[in-house]
């Protein structure tokens, strides 16, 4: 009887201490690997134009990491659109040798070794195209960015840096989709960036890059909740 009371506890200890011991391996592997998961992974610009062709959500390239950029809203998506549609529609009217191009077309920014991708884009006369890619430019005169909640400071501030560094870009017009309102940044002789609010349902954004072309906001806004 005496014997039996010691082997349980004995034989209990053993099972105990390969369970415990077990457990602490395989916590140890997980630790493991989530720290192989965490490690950014880098990219070449190759690498990253190979998936984007493949994949069904827009990333961007920032200087070897590859960044999912966050979905758009409704009114985001319709902003983008009929900004587009505006810029176009004066270019046509004044018979004007420029282009439009939507949220499709990315940037290529060297300075930063950047790839990015705009709301829209104006381009003058000829877009210069980033070794021969048809979907990614060089050369953009007016950049729009519709803001979000997930990447006003992100547009406002690295980005707008990023563009800057683009001798050819002249403006940057950003579009907030939370109320009327309409900010452009023109780029003046001395290199400096004057800024402009367009506050109301009739107020008129002046892009002074494109032939002083007029953004109505009451055009632009039109049948949107706010």
């Amino acid at each position: 009887m005496y014997y039996k009371n010691l082997f349980f506890p004995f034989f209990y200890y053993i099972f105990a201490s390969k369970y415990v011991v077990k457990m602490a391996a395989s916590a140890a592997l997980r630790t493991v690997s989530e720290k192989k998961v965490s490690i950014d992974r880098i990219y070449s610009l190759e690498k990253y134009f190979q998936r984007e062709e493949k994949a069904l959500h827009k990333s961007e390239y920032h200087n070897g990491k590859i960044i999912r950029m966050p979905g758009g809203t409704f009114n985001h998506d319709v902003l983008g659109t009929k900004t587009s549609h505006l810029l176009l529609e004066f270019i046509e009217n004044q018979d004007l040798n420029y282009f439009v191009n939507g949220s499709d077309i990315k940037i290529r920014i060297d300075a930063y070794d950047r790839v990015v991708y705009p709301d829209a884009a104006v381009i003058c006369e000829k877009p210069i195209y980033f070794e021969d890619r048809k979907d990614t430019i060089l050369n953009p005169l007016i950049i729009v960015e519709v803001l979000s909640d997930s990447t006003d400071k992100y547009d406002r501030g690295d980005k707008f840096e990023f563009y800057r560094s683009l001798e050819s870009f002249k403006e940057y017009v950003l579009i907030n989709q939370k109320r009327k309102l309409v900010t452009v940044y023109t780029k003046q002789s001395d290199h400096n960036w004057l800024m402009r609010d367009y506050i109301g349902e009739e107020a008129i954004a002046i892009l002074y890059a494109l032939h002083e072309c007029p953004l109505s906001l009451k055009r632009l806004y039109r049948g949107l909740e706010m």
